[in-house]
This record gives structure tokens, sequence and C-alpha cells, in this order.
């Protein structure tokens, strides 16, 4: 009995140490999980997507200088087009390194141009930029050319070839109209593809301009464009060469043209006034340019005493820069209190051909 007894109390012992244990953990799990006394503790927060960096607004500026934009940030690059200094140019980002600025040409009034020269252009050409690392790094890869296959080895593997009836763009005519130069372009292509492309002409191994509109030029159309600045002012021999960026030609050996140009209307030049400069004291000579367009080169000044057979007391060159319709001032300081009406002034010139002589002399 007495062992009886003494297993019944191990046993009653280890039923109560149960019951408390299960008592204990149940606390804990009410203390953890439920009621309003205790605070469950909070899962970390989700992760949330930093936001997304917004691109400053386009740059508003303008071109320094003359600018030749390239494809690609850097010497590597190609040339895409000219913008002329003083252009309004929107910047739209900058290179990795901040040297090179991704440009657009706009219109004189800040308007995008039809179809704007878009490319690289150095930093020190344009002018109002602000603060470079502010702008947004542009992939050095927007405005890339297509790279030309160059030609096949013999027993080489075959290369890649352009696409088949590709554009080919040829020099048609150039001619002068009120003695502004007129070029007539043409593509020739015997396909469906265009030429849409910038498209530049170079006169007499001058700077490239664009004459194209903005449109692609289909198969058998002719673009007839006036070059700005280039000028028939007397008759001579006129070589006319174009490029079109971003475009591979069936051929390019019809890109020049030479011609003989004459003007289609009269150039004209007279000496319009011999007066004294009230300030200075010499005599001062003005020469009217009654051309259609602005005249360029340089122009004799011959003094002579008035009356018949006077002498020759000066003959002298000078510089003619003169807009269409303006009149040019040559001061003669070596006159100093002399009176005008002593003198008998011509002028001449060889840099075009004159339509009326009997004007160049004064006074008539």
């Amino acid at each position: 009995m007495p062992a009886v007894r003494s297993c019944l109390v191990r046993l009653l012992v280890v039923l109560v140490a149960f019951s408390i244990a299960v008592a204990l953990t149940v606390g804990a799990a009410i203390l953890f999980f439920g009621g309003d006394e205790a605070v469950a503790p909070t899962a970390p927060p989700e992760p949330t997507d930093s936001p997304t960096p917004v691109a400053p607004e386009p740059v508003s500026s303008q071109a320094e200088r003359s600018i030749e934009v390239l494809d690609a940030p850097g010497s590597g690059g190609r040339p895409l087009g000219t913008i002329a200094a003083g252009t309004p140019l929107r910047v739209e980002g900058r290179s990795g390194d901040g040297a090179w600025l991704a440009v657009a040409a706009l219109d004189a009034d800040g308007a995008e141009s039809p179809s704007a020269v878009t490319g690289w252009a150095p930093v020190d050409a344009v002018t109002g930029v602000g603060e470079i690392e502010a702008l947004r790094v542009v992939d050095a890869r927007a405005y890339r050319l297509p790279v030309e296959t160059p030609a096949a080895e013999p027993g080489s593997e075959p290369i890649a070839t352009p696409p088949p009836n590709p554009p080919d763009l040829v020099v048609r005519e150039v001619f002068a109209r009120e003695n502004h130069l007129v070029v007539v372009v043409a593509n020739e292509g015997s396909g469906e593809a265009d030429a849409d492309a910038v498209i530049e002409v170079s006169v007499n191994g001058g700077r490239f301009v664009r004459i194209d509109t903005g449109k692609a030029l289909l198969p058998g159309d002719e673009l007839e464009r006036v070059v700005e600045g280039a000028y028939v002012q007397r008759r001579s021999r006129v070589a006319v060469t174009l490029r079109a960026w971003g475009i591979l030609e069936r051929r390019t050996d019809n890109n020049t043209f030479e011609s003989e140009i004459a003007p289609d209307t009269f150039n004209d030049i007279e000496v319009s006034g011999v007066g004294v400069d009230p300030d200075g004291g010499h005599v001062a000579v003005e020469v009217r340019n009654n051309s259609p367009i602005p005249l360029a080169g340089v122009v004799t000044l011959t003094v002579r005493e008035a009356g018949s057979g006077g002498a020759t007391l000066l003959s002298a060159d000078f510089a003619l820069e003169v807009a269409a319709g303006g009149v040019s001032r040559y001061d003669l300081r070596e006159f100093t209190g002399v009176e005008a009406a002593s003198l008998s002034v011509t002028v001449s010139t060889d840099a075009i051909s004159d339509a009326d002589s009997a004007n160049n002399t004064y006074p008539r």
C-alpha cells in the first residue's frame, strides 16, 4: 500500500506540473496574439520603389558660333549638318563627361524647325546653358548615322549590302534667278526608296548649306531651292556639290555639277555722292549698290582734279560689302580741307558685271 500511495503522489505531482505549464503557454499565446491590452509587433514595411527621376525641361539657348553638329559626342562623330551662329537651340541634355551637348535647332521665334538639325555640339559652342551637371545624360548613340558597309575583299565571306534600289540624288541644274544661285536636285532612284535625309550643298568648295524642306524626296521628284548666301555677281564657272546625311545612295559620282553661270539681270554700282565729313573735314565717297543682290569684293576709287584732263590724285582699292540697295561709305582722309567740288571720283571693279558704267563717275 505505501508503494501504491507513493506512485499516486508522484503521478499527482506530474499532472499538477503539466497543468501549470499548459496555463503559462496559453497565457503567453494570449499576450502575443490577442486582447486589447497587448499590441502585436508590426511587420517591417514593404519596400517601395524610389520615385522615378523626372528629366528637367529642355534648356533654351543659342549657338555662339557656327557649329557642325555631329552624330556622336567626341572627335569620332560624323557631321549631321551646320547650325549658324546665333541660331536658337533647345538643349536636350549632355554627354556623360559633360563636354558635349545634345541640341536641336529652332526657328528665330523659338519654334521647332520642320526638320531640326539635332545632334551633338561642344559645350563651348553654346551659350545660355546654365549648370551643365544639372542636365540629364543623353545616350551617346541617340543620333548615330547608319554605318556604310565596306566593300568585300576578293575571296572573303559575303557581307551585308544596302537595300535594293536605294535612292539616288543628282544635281540636275544650276542657274541664276534675279542673280540668286538656284540648284535643282532630283531623286533618280529606280525603286521606291525615298530620300529622307538632310540635304546640303556646297558652292565652289565653300561651307555646306541646307536646302531640303524637311520632307522626304520621293523617287522621280525634284527639289528646286535658292542657295542661301550664294549670288551670281558676274559670269564665272560654278561647281555645286551635294551631300545627304543618313542615307546610302545608289551612286555618288553624280553629286557634283559644274557649269558656267551668268547673271540673269543687271548688277550695278554707282558713285552716288561725294562730300566733306562735317566732323573730320575730309572727303567722303558714297557708292550705291543698285543690284538685286548683296555685293562683295574689291572696288578701286580713282580721284582726279575736277575738269577735263584733271591730274590723278589717288587710286586705291577698298573692300566692297554692301546689301542690295545699300550704300557703302569710304573716308578719304588724305583729302582734308579740300572742296568736294574740286574733285572727280570714279569707281571700278572686277567683282561684278557692271551694267551701267555711265554712273561710275561723280559729278556726272
